[in-house]
């Protein structure tokens, strides 16, 4: 996979392809790990799976490619600053073109969603506006707003991963994790629990500390017609949980409904949000997929998808 366009493929990005035995999809979601998360976010272990993406959209007869960025997780770990968002849309482009032309699993897929979290729902809108090759985009826990608890929050709950236990000794510098103890601010009381945040907490991934910044710059735009996001053309899901600390509260939105969540938002998108569905899930934190709502939103996730591209 390559992080420039033009550029060298010069990285491995590690991905799992799936769907239901005797299957033959036509479509296939492409779900992105947000910041400091990995593939394990959108295939949780939590009580057998049951709040896995992954298992709910392939029994709903999708094909799905989950994949640790480059990065994180399995794949390649390049020096820190050789990371950026727009590096990241390449790489996803990358991805998008392997699944339709059939290089990953050995089969061609006609319609690609891209499936983003936080940080990469800000690739996922980034890629589409520069190579606009997918059939839809689903947006979670990402907007154009930053709250004053997640202002206070982001700069001292992260440290250098190299700081961190399970991280050291493997020369990341550069790279953050979140301080032990902190994953409770990605979750909301209402709907999650001790053993999700501790499964949160052990999943735990790095980030490039340059990407910080620039995905900053992107949910604040100078002006909502600067926004990367105005360039999207293709239908899009935003959804946000109403307790989703990092964009929801006071010097943000109020996230109390999908109206008022559509009033701030519409100004930054493409035809002043005429392609986008705005949904609001009450009682959800920022890690939507990992609590105890996630059956509710795959099921509108999916339902939305189904309008867009039956699998």
């Amino acid at each position: 996979m390559r992080l420039a366009d033009p550029g060298p493929a010069a990285y491995h990005l590690w991905g799992k392809l799936c769907q239901r035995r005797g299957s033959a999809p036509r479509a296939v979601q492409v779900l992105q790990p947000g910041g400091t998360y990995n593939h394990t976010y959108w295939d949780s272990t939590y009580r057998g799976g049951i709040l896995s993406y992954v298992n709910a959209a392939t029994a709903a007869g999708y094909a799905t490619f989950t994949f640790d960025r480059i990065g994180t997780g399995n794949s390649t770990i390049p020096p820190y600053d050789v990371m950026s968002l727009d590096g990241e849309a390449v790489a996803l482009h990358d991805v998008v073109t392997a699944l339709r032309s059939g290089a990953l699993g050995h089969r061609s897929f006609s319609h690609v969603i891209s499936v983003g979290h936080s940080f990469s729902s800000g690739v996922a809108a980034a890629e589409a506006a520069r190579y606009d090759d997918v059939d839809g985009l689903i947006d979670t826990s990402l907007a154009h707003a930053e709250s004053d608890a997640a202002a206070a929050f982001l700069p001292t709950a992260n440290y250098e991963a190299g700081l961190d236990p399970k991280f050291a000794g493997r020369g990341l510098d550069g790279y953050l994790t979140t301080i032990p103890g902190e994953r409770g601010f990605y979750h909301s009381p209402k709907t999650s629990n001790a053993d999700i945040i501790a499964l949160d907490e052990a999943n735990k991934d790095i980030h490039s500390g340059a990407e910080g910044p620039e995905i900053a710059a992107f949910a604040q735009p100078p002006t909502p017609a600067e926004a990367i996001t105005q360039r999207v053309t293709v239908p899009v899901l935003l959804m946000l949980g109403g307790d989703d600390n990092l964009s929801c509260g006071a010097g943000a939105i109020d996230c109390s409904s999908a109206g008022n969540v559509r009033a701030h938002e519409a100004p930054y998108w493409h035809g002043s949000a005429a392609n986008v569905t705005f949904t609001v899930l009450p009682g959800v934190g920022h890690s939507i997929q990992l609590s105890t709502a996630e059956p509710v939103a795959a099921a509108i996730m999916l339902a939305w998808s189904w309008r867009i591209a039956r699998p």
